[in-house]
């Protein structure tokens, strides 16, 4: 048999709900914090909550990660980045960092009490 025709078999990747920081090697959350704007509390009665998650976080791990941390069931998921802008910051240019929202609709009578 011939070394060319031999497939090697794919990597199992897992998936992580935690993220490793490279230079500490500590574990953190893929959600960061909900998100306190009007629009935000808006959404709450549509059954939306809108979290600033991780810029490397996907659709999937933020569903496992709200359902794992508040025990209720999600729908959907929406994920939208944010760019960083330039804005004045007492009259001298800088830089808004760019982050990344999950918009995360419950099944119909789930709710998640925020802080």
């Amino acid at each position: 048999m011939s070394i060319l025709g031999t497939k090697k078999p794919k990597k199992e990747v897992e998936k992580k709900d935690v993220v490793v920081a490279p230079s500490s090697g500590v574990e953190r959350s893929i959600l960061k914090k909900p998100l306190a704007s009007e629009k935000a509390y808006g959404l709450h009665k549509q059954n939306q909550y809108v979290f600033i998650v991780e810029m490397s976080a996907n659709k999937i791990m933020v569903k496992e990660e709200v359902q794992r941390r508040y025990n209720v069931k999600v729908v959907d998921v929406g994920i939208l980045v944010n760019k960083g802008k330039v804005k004045n910051y007492r009259g001298r240019p800088g830089k808004a960092s760019k982050f990344k929202k999950a918009y995360v609709t419950l099944k119909e009578g789930d709710k998640i009490e925020l802080e």
